[in-house]
């Protein structure tokens, strides 16, 4: 479940601090869970606040046992696919850079998402 926090961390900012930013969602599971908080980020959070999610998102299962040398190849592959969102995230970041300073979108007339 995301934590309600987060949740009115989406409701206190809204467009002007959020919109068209890239977000990157990680979940983290001390089991083999995770997968709900990323369902329910994807489909109620970034409505009002404009915030677009990148396709990828992060899981990371077992937590405790995550990067500790126990399993190194698991290790290494988590390893890469974090490196690998991060690339992705910054390079959304950049393009959506320049739809914010393109001077289209306009909060003020279009306050909500559909």
């Amino acid at each position: 479940m995301v934590p309600s926090g987060l949740k009115n961390f989406f409701l206190i900012f809204g467009a002007e601090q959020l919109g068209h930013k890239p977000g990157l969602i990680t979940a983290v599971s001390s089991g083999q869970g995770g997968s709900y908080p990323v369902v329910e980020l994807r489909s109620s959070s970034y409505k009002n606040c404009r915030l677009c999610y990148i396709p990828d998102h992060l899981i990371v299962r077992n937590v405790t046992s995550v990067m500790t040398g126990e399993d190194a190849e698991a290790d290494q592959h988590m390893q890469k696919r974090m490196d690998y969102s991060l690339v992705v995230l910054k390079e959304y970041a950049l393009g959506l850079k320049t739809v914010r300073e393109s001077g289209v979108i306009d909060h003020q007339t279009f306050r909500n998402g559909m």
